[in-house]
Formats: structure tokens, sequence, C-alpha cells
């Protein structure tokens, strides 16, 4: 033992005397790879990046096109998802497609987003909009200052975020200062996954178990 503590005593004191050889003398900062700033392509060109990105997530995406494709787009997934609740806030982009009254004559009710938490997880979808979407990764931003609660992007069995052209993104630099001042804000790239269990891809262990994106034209 008293071999294994002189062993342990010497290694420290080179320790020390290899710190001690630097006291007061700032050290340089370490090189870090540098990034340029990626060049968004076109807008259709982008669009359908942005597509390709959710499905290679195992989302689901698609264009819509006006109101009347919209409710018909709506109407797919109240029937596949076997939706029966729905929330939202009340952004305008809502009322431009008339998504209350849609999912009314669907039969779907339309749960307030500042209800009880219980009752928001019990709903199938929660409708959100993006404040950004990144193409490159198929990421969408939801800033918690515009009125969304952030909890309809997390406790609904299914995530619809809505995306207007306008939103597009060249990269996550321009995301970050869009969003600068925010308490906080949420990047949602599909739904969470994990393969923790014998290496068997697991979709929405955390969050929504399904997360679908559209872009409105």
């Amino acid at each position: 033992m008293a071999e294994d503590r002189s062993a342990r005593e010497a290694i420290l004191a080179r320790v020390r005397s290899a710190v001690a050889a630097f006291a007061g003398t700032p050290l340089a900062p370490p090189a870090s790879a540098r990034f340029a700033p990626r060049t968004a392509a076109g807008p259709e060109a982008e669009i359908d990046l942005l597509l390709e990105e959710v499905r290679k997530l195992s989302g689901r995406s698609r264009t819509v096109r006006g109101a009347e494709e919209f409710g018909a787009a709506l109407a797919e997934l109240v029937q596949a998802e076997g939706i029966r609740k729905a929330v939202f806030s009340g952004h305008p982009l809502y009322r431009r497609y008339d998504l209350a009254g849609e999912l009314t004559r669907l039969g779907v009710e339309a749960v307030p987003p500042a209800g009880d938490r219980r009752k928001l997880a019990e709903c199938d979808p929660g409708v959100t909009v993006a404040d950004a979407a990144l193409p490159e990764t198929g990421t969408v931003l939801l800033r918690t200052t515009t009125g969304q609660p952030d909890l309809l992007s997390l406790l609904p069995r299914v995530h619809l975020a809505l995306v207007t052209p306008d939103a597009l993104l060249a990269d996550l630099a321009h995301a970050f200062r869009l969003a600068k001042g925010d308490r906080h804000f949420a990047l949602v790239s599909g739904s969470s996954r994990t393969a923790d269990i014998e290496k068997v891809l697991t979709l929405g262990v955390h969050g929504p178990k399904s997360f679908c994106l559209w872009v409105c034209r």
C-alpha cells in the first residue's frame, strides 16, 4: 500500500508541476471548426427539401393549397389517426383555413389550449404554427412568446405543425437570431426516438408518437 501511495503522490506532483508552469498565463482558446453560413436555394427547392427531411425522420409531410385542400388533408388525418379531440391556439392562420369549423364538421371536439394538462394530454392532435422552419434538418422553431403554449407540441399524441413559405430559414443561426431574447423556445425535429431496448427503434417514447408537417401555400 505504501508503494501505491508513493506512486500516486509522484503522479500528482508531476501534475502540480505542469499546472504551476502555466499559473497566471491565459491559455489560448482551442481551434474550432468554422462553417460557412448556408445559402438557401429557391423557395420551391427549400420546400421540397423540408418535406423530404421530415419524411426521413419518420414524419408525414405534405403541401396544402387553399382551404379546400386543407380540409381534405384534415379529413384524411382525422380518419387515419382516429382523432376525437384537438387543441390549438388562436393563430390567424387557423382562421384562413377555418380550422375550428372543419374540425366541427368532422365531429372533432376542440379543447381550449389553456385548459387542464390532463385534458390536453387526452387530445389526439396538438396543432401549432411554426415560427420558423429549417429545411436542411426538417426542424421547426416554436416560440412560446407568440401566444402558443409549448404544451401543444408536447402533450397530445399527434403533433401537427403548419408552416408557411415565409417561415423558411437557411440555417440554425437565423433561427437563434429570430428567437433572441425569448425566455425559451422549442426546436422540433419529428417525434422522439430511442433504440435503447435491443437496438429496436421506437418513436414517441417522450412526447407525441407521430409528427406531421404541412406547408400551407
